[in-house]
């Protein structure tokens, strides 16, 4: 009677603990779908060896919230490490079917009465139930909870095992573990200790991994070396013991120096990401939006928990040195950038005290963008202000050769010399005065009344002949040159008029990026190239989802291009930025100021750079600070000479179609011997000044 009873009893607890699992697990099908393991995985973007065309480098990964974690497939896992996580875990691996049914009885009497049955140096649970506690967010752990826990557990286990062959589950095992800090999966953990792949760790760090697992706090080789390698020698003995590896490995291994990569980052330690790496991030989830048609939300998703591989165009040598000129307490804007202002908060009314701020973008020839800061000072948050592709400023005289002096010589209007007065271009009334008075005003407030050869009226940024060539070119022409052709898009419609074509006054204002794109063609042979900040992006399993779309222009004639290029030269030389060109290398550029002080830009380009510097208050107040050398044309001036130190000697392209004759520089016609000052112009054929007939 009481074996009957005992019979029943047990087939309805069986009964209903069959129901309970089915109840509780129903909707393990996504959790444990090892062909689709959505754990998040950690992107990594990737720069181009510059000394090694195509071979692709790591620059920065993206931290997400919860892991670093990057998968690895089996092949490309060493045997070292399998054989270790097998030795200490699960030595019975290939021989059960999910649970360790010995062990596991075992545990639960460890667990649950005084008595304990075997040492804790090995694991209790088999990899497979390791792996069911990966994917399953179930923690209960102690009492009728605990016991459940496991009972769900073992269940799940068996249930793999009956689904996936022993390699898919090892392969998932390896990759989802957790080690130290955010460290996700033995890629991860090879790559962070030993600046290695996970298929060349030695066997002595393969089992230091797999010592981390069973407490990564107290065995983290970063943070307890002493313990792990306590434990990683227990691992080399249960390898030794079973066989998989020979005495002499052993011995070898035993005695090999745990060395830690110098340049690890934990949790605690690491470092917000760069400008650079905000800017990859935002573009690439607009790209992906657009892609993909799907939100932003998915696409940040996929950017932080998808494991992408992104290429792209940074120059490491570049960004680092500009990061290193905007915090450098000597820099060029050190001194400068600590003069205080006060504004009044437009939300809350109060008064707040600000210090100016400065930006700065690098692209090559080809529309990569190799380095850029969007701020003064250390960078403190992700994904922060980056000036130099978020912000729109009026550019002041860095107008004038994109938008008057290029397209002028392009047309044929003005050649290199033109001689054009300097003189005011009409009466205006003055905002301030009410009164009327002549306009536009050079930068000094004077007008020399003569004749001044473009080139000059360049170099020394006189307003009255920029006005005048926008003029004979026609403002309708400068604006769409401007917004068309070198895709400036903070034109508005209200900047079709000759003070923001001629002068930089235009309505919002021009990215430093979007400036760096448009000088570009003046050492590029009068090509724009689409600017870009990476150029694919591979899904984890190596797919490329996102190509970025370049494209390349004839913005203007390589005669034009050179010929700008040329008397862009003038303004370092004899100019506004005299004196402040680049070491070693070619260099020429433009400076603007906006009305009253509130901007300065220097556009600096070499034959391997094309700059764009911004300096001001983020609140568009005067800048009222004396300085020795220009702020933006010293920094670039900095970054430069760093940035090209090692670089081969190279040249601007030229052109065979341009000629060069000396001319006078009191009329601007080409030289006669009579002339008393004479320069070097450059021309074309067919846009040539006659003979100077004044002398």
């Amino acid at each position: 009677m009481l074996c009957c009873l005992g019979v029943m009893v047990a087939s309805v607890m069986a009964v209903v603990l069959s129901l309970y699992l089915v109840k509780v697990t129903e909707h393990d099908g996504d959790k444990l779908n090892l062909n689709n393991v959505k754990l998040a995985y950690t992107t990594i973007l990737y720069y181009e060896n510059p000394e090694s065309p195509g071979d692709y480098i790591e620059y920065e990964r993206l931290r997400n919230d919860t892991e670093n974690r990057i998968w690895v497939d089996l092949d490309n896992i060493s045997p070292y490490v399998i054989d270790a996580f097998i030795a200490v875990e699960d030595k019975d691996f290939y021989k059960h079917k999910g649970i360790n049914l010995k062990r596991t009885i075992a545990a639960m009497i460890n667990e649950y009465t005084p008595i304990k049955l075997f040492s804790s140096k090995q694991g209790a649970s088999t990899i497979t139930q390791q792996l069911v506690k990966n994917l399953v967010a179930d923690d209960a752990s102690s009492g009728i909870d605990g016991a459940l826990r496991k009972v769900r557990e073992i269940y799940r286990a068996y249930t793999l095992e009956k689904a996936y062959s022993k390699e898919i589950i090892l392969e998932a095992y390896l990759n989802t573990l957790r080690l130290s800090g955010q460290l996700g999966g033995v890629q991860a953990g090879a790559n962070t200790y030993f600046d290695k792949d996970i298929k060349d760790v030695t066997l002595a760090q393969a089992a230091s991994i797999a010592a981390v697992t069973k407490a990564p706090s107290y065995y983290s080789p970063i943070a307890k070396p002493e313990n792990n390698i306590e434990r990683r020698n227990d691992i080399l003995y249960f390898m030794l013991e079973q066989g998989k590896i020979t005495q002499e490995e052993y011995d070898q291994a035993i005695e090999e120096e745990l060395v830690i990569a110098t340049d690890h980052e934990t949790v605690a330690t690491r470092e917000v990401t760069s400008y650079f790496t905000d800017m990859v991030i935002n573009q690439v989830i607009t790209d992906l939006q657009e892609e993909l048609n799907i939100t932003k939300g998915e696409a940040t998703d996929m950017i932080y928990n998808q494991g992408l591989r992104i290429f792209t165009t940074v120059n490491p040598t570049v960004q680092t040195a500009m990061e290193n000129e905007f915090i450098d307490e000597k820099g060029a804007f050190s001194g400068n950038s600590k003069k205080e202002a006060k504004v009044v908060d437009k939300k809350t009314g109060e008064e707040q005290i600000v210090t100016p701020q400065a930006a700065m973008v690098s692209i090559d020839y080809e529309g990569k963008i190799v380095g850029v800061v969007g701020g003064l000072g250390e960078k403190t948050g992700d994904r922060s202000l980056n000036r130099a592709i978020d912000s729109r400023r009026p550019i002041g005289s860095t107008m004038k050769p994109i938008g008057v002096y290029a397209p002028a010589i392009d047309y044929g209007i003005i050649n290199y010399s033109t001689a054009i007065e300097d003189n005011y271009f009409d009466m205006r009334i003055d905002e301030k005065t009410g009164k009327e008075k002549p306009w536009p005003r050079n930068y000094n407030g004077q007008y020399t009344e003569a004749n001044i050869p473009v080139v000059n009226a360049i170099a020394k940024s006189l307003n009255t002949i920029a006005v005048k060539t926008l003029d004979m070119l026609g403002v309708s022409n400068s604006y769409h040159f401007v917004k068309d052709t070198l895709h400036v898009t903070g034109l508005e419609p209200s900047d079709e008029a000759i003070a923001p074509m001629s002068l930089g006054s235009v309505t919002i204002g021009i990215s430093p990026l979007e400036v760096a794109a448009a000088y570009a063609m003046f050492g590029n042979a009068g090509k724009y190239t689409t600017p870009h900040c990476y150029t694919t992006v591979e899904d984890a399993e190596g797919n490329v989802i996102l190509e970025t779309k370049v494209t390349t222009v004839q913005a203007i004639s390589e005669e034009t291009a050179y010929i700008m290029n040329r008397a862009l030269r003038q303004v370092i030389v004899e100019g506004t930025a005299r004196g402040l060109g680049t070491n070693r290398l070619d260099s020429i550029g433009k400076t603007g100021t906006t009305s009253d002080d509130k901007d300065h830009w220097f556009v600096g380009l070499t034959p391997y750079y094309c700059t764009a510097t911004w300096w001001g208050y983020d609140d568009q107040i005067p800048l009222t600070v004396n300085y020795r050398t220009h702020p933006p044309t010293t920094a670039w001036r900095n970054v430069m000479n760093v940035a090209q130190a090692n670089l081969p000697s190279k040249s601007f392209p030229t052109s065979n179609n341009v000629v060069v004759r000396e001319f006078c520089d009191d009329s601007g016609d080409l030289a006669s011997p009579a002339c008393p000052t004479k320069k070097q112009g450059y021309y074309t054929e067919d846009n040539m000044p006659g003979v100077c007939l004044i002398h």
